[in-house]
């Protein structure tokens, strides 16, 4: 595992500590707390979004990646913050509890819909092959 990933997966936790160490005014907590919520959790989860890695070169990939991360973190953090709301059980540590843990669970485990290996098939029957169309052909008539 990289440490890309690594960094992800500590991001939540590093935030929370900040937030539940640091004092109220401190400007630092608010810049930690605003870049983890706008970046860390939308990008744990463009991992499984996007079927493919994307090319570091790609400056198209990287903005479409950025993006993505942008738009699934405000998501996220608003479905964590709605139900704490209606609960009336909203605190700052609580919400940013349940993303860091869920950044770091779909950081840590592994990728969904990984590629999958084909089988070589077996070219000695007629009824297995088949045409340029993908279907297989009918029987020779007898």
């Amino acid at each position: 595992m990289t440490s890309l990933r690594w960094g992800l997966a500590l991001s939540g936790w590093v935030t929370l500590a900040v937030v539940t160490l640091l004092p109220d005014a401190l400007v630092l907590r608010g810049v930690v707390t605003t870049a983890f919520l706008l970046v860390c959790p939308g990008l744990a989860a463009s991992r499984w979004a996007r079927p493919g890695a994307v090319r570091a070169r790609d400056r198209t990939a990287l903005l479409e990646t950025g993006v993505l991360a942008l738009t699934l973190s405000v998501s996220m953090a608003v479905l964590v913050v709605e139900p704490l709301f209606l609960r009336d059980a909203f605190t700052v540590t609580r919400a940013l509890l349940a993303l860091a843990a869920v950044t770091s669970a779909l950081t840590l485990l592994p990728r969904g819909g990984g590629r999958r290996r084909r089988e070589p098939r077996a070219a000695g029957d007629s009824a297995e092959r088949t045409t340029g169309s993908g279907r297989p052909e009918p029987p020779a008539p007898e």
